[in-house]
């Protein structure tokens, strides 16, 4: 994940417990994504269209080949960088058919405070170069939203053990609905929150706070990129 973002939300509620379980799993959605500079997540949401973080393909010109990997094994395949949002931290690969898994079976269209949520990203094992696994991250919705130039306007979650590498990574529900796509996060320690910022410094294993856009911006957001490329 790349250079951080300028706006945040001051705050100084005391972090609540973070739900342990959620029966949804958004790792069989889940996409590595192997980026120039970084490692970070991609996830389906057509046939032979991902969606990932802006941020993690910034500079990268439209058509420019993108590395992907599914699931911890060593294949890879290059995917094309077919467009980049202006407005939302949002890019679209086109990916080759079969490779990407199944697109989502429902989307939520609500995420009320202390939903249950689970979200799926990509950790590195060794050189993140070379190896990444995907990781789960449990926790609840805020119920809190907030806009943040350069990244769009996103649902707040709190996640346990959200970390860099989640950027671009699938947010489930616990009926298994698409919520949305990681883009920046924060620490939470006690009563302080840091900056939402795409490369904001998680402890493993810790709590923190991530940004999310929602399913339907996203989706809404894909076609006029789209639309427009045509």
């Amino acid at each position: 994940m790349v250079s951080p973002a300028t706006g945040h939300q001051a705050g100084s509620a005391t972090p609540r417990a973070v739900s342990l379980i959620a029966p949804a799993d958004p790792i069989a959605l889940h996409v590595v994504v192997l980026a120039p500079r970084s490692i970070g997540s991609a996830f389906p949401l057509d046939r032979d269209l991902l969606v990932t973080a802006g941020h993690l393909v910034r500079g990268l010109p439209l058509g420019a080949p993108v590395t992907l990997r599914r699931g911890g094994g060593m294949a890879t395949i290059e995917a094309r960088l077919i467009a980049v949002s202006r407005d939302l931290d949002l890019a679209v690969l086109r990916v080759p058919p079969g490779f990407a898994p199944a697109e989502p079976a429902a989307e939520s269209a609500a995420l009320p405070s202390d939903l249950p949520l689970t979200a799926a990203g990509s950790v590195p094992v060794a050189d993140p170069r070379v190896l990444a696994a995907p990781r789960r991250a449990f926790g609840a919705a805020t119920g809190a939203s907030l806009a943040i130039a350069g990244i769009g306007p996103g649902l707040v979650v709190r996640l346990a053990g959200v970390a860099p590498g989640f950027s671009g990574g699938p947010v489930m529900d616990a009926r298994g609905r698409l919520v949305g796509m990681i883009v920046a996060i924060r620490r939470v320690a006690g009563t302080r929150l840091s900056a939402f910022a795409p490369r904001a410094a998680a402890a493993e294993g810790g709590v923190s706070e991530a940004l999310i856009l929602p399913v339907a911006a996203i989706r809404a957001e894909v076609q006029s990129l789209l639309a427009a490329a045509h």
